[in-house]
């Protein structure tokens, strides 16, 4: 019977990465069950811990320097000619092999497949924001835009088949890279499942553990630049002189911007309304939707993310940026990322009852229809599993 590892490389520092992580591995545990085999496998230890939370065991690897040697080396050709003689297999190959593998799904982008030698691998990109927005500190600075460019041209052109997170991002993988389209599945993404599992009915416990009062505007992401966290501060501060007070807490770990948005709560003079939770625990998550007036996310980067599907699941209502929408529909107050008018004029409809109870239901209609989008990308990627394992017949 074919083996799947999924390769799991993201901590739980990373927040939405590390969750959709594991929803792609508890995806791919339900498609292959009496199907064919399946592991997991993490690079970062202390993964080990949540995956039993969701009742999948795992193994645990380390990256080599020879895995980084032969990622590298790819770009070569004379590498190439090297290998083509050599047939050197770096440890997570030999790791992998060692627990059976015969096809590899890497649940995050990851430059690891670039250093398979013989197994076939499945790839996934969630955005190509570094080609639609250079301009932001984390993908321009230090050359990060041409590492992701070599990242994507040496692994997709190699995969058996590319995971994306909608119609949208599929078919610009195909445009920009030349991947034949069939070979891209569109996978929509899904509410955290740890959040889902310690979901609370009452949510005061964990309120008063953050030092929160109900009906406060939540952001979960963490602090870079392209979230967007500083026109938030603007809005705040424009509703405040319209005589609105409004309270904003903030989730996430530091990406380099907190510092800075530190100083520019105590610029406006905003320090008692706005709260940086820092990294929260994922059996806070659900409570912090449940207490909050409204999810707010006037993020630049798409097209799809997870808070919008999360507020949904938790029946709050959604502030979203407007050049996303494709992802949200009719389901969200669209505004400007750019205009901090825009998103003090959304924020502000939040406090319409009628307005909210519209919003939440369409935002459950919307989630039923990206379950069925799933639902239907899992028979297609179950598909191409079957179709996978009839081949290898013909070398295994």
């Amino acid at each position: 019977m074919m083996k799947i590892v999924a390769v799991l490389e993201a901590s739980a520092g990373a927040g939405g990465g590390f969750n959709q992580g594991l929803s792609a591995i508890q995806q791919m545990d339900r498609i292959c069950r009496n199907r064919f085999e399946f592991s997991v496998l993490t690079t970062c230890p202390e993964s080990v811990g949540y995956l039993e939370q969701l009742g999948i065991a795992s193994h645990t690897a380390k990256v080599g320097l020879m895995d980084t040697l032969l990622i590298q080396g790819a770009q070569s050709p004379a590498w190439r000619t090297f290998q083509r003689r050599a047939r050197y297999l770096g440890p997570l190959e030999r790791r992998l092999l060692g627990i059976g593998c015969d096809l590899a799904y890497f649940v995050s982008p990851s430059p690891l497949p670039a250093a398979l030698q013989r197994l076939n691998f499945i790839a996934t990109v969630w955005d190509l924001c570094h080609r639609e927005f250079p301009e932001f500190p984390e993908v321009r600075s230090f050359g990060e835009i041409q590492a992701r460019e070599r990242m994507l041209h040496s692994v997709l052109s190699a995969a058996y088949a590319v995971v994306s997170d909608s119609e949208n991002l599929a078919d610009k993988i195909d445009r920009l890279y030349g991947i034949d389209r069939h070979r891209v599945i569109p996978m929509p993404f899904s509410p955290a499942p740890l959040m889902r599992a310690d979901a609370r009915s009452d949510p005061s416990p964990v309120l008063r553990k953050h030092d929160l009062k109900p009906g406060y505007f939540f952001y979960p992401a963490q602090f870079w630049a392209h979230k967007n966290h500083d026109r938030i501060l603007q809005a705040a501060k424009l509703l405040q002189q319209q005589g609105v007070e409004i309270d904003v807490a903030f989730s996430g770990g530091d990406g380099g911007e907190l510092s800075r948005l530190r100083t520019r709560v105590k610029e406006l003079h905003l320090e008692h309304k706005i709260r940086f939770l820092g990294f929260v625990p994922y059996g806070d998550m659900g409570s912090l939707y449940e207490g909050c007036r409204a999810v707010i996310m006037p993020t630049y980067f798409g097209p799809t993310n997870l808070p919008p599907l999360e507020a949904w699941a938790a029946k709050r209502p959604l502030v979203y940026s407007k050049h996303l929408h494709d992802q949200v529909g009719d389901a969200a107050i669209l505004v400007d990322p750019d205009e901090a008018e825009s998103l003090a004029a959304g924020m502000r409809q939040c406090f319409d009852d009628k307005a909210v109870e519209r919003l939440v239901h369409r935002g459950c209609a919307r989630l039923e229809k990206i379950e069925a989008a799933r639902r239907n990308a899992e028979s297609l990627l179950a598909e191409a599993l079957e179709r996978f394992s009839r081949r290898m017949q013909a070398w295994s």
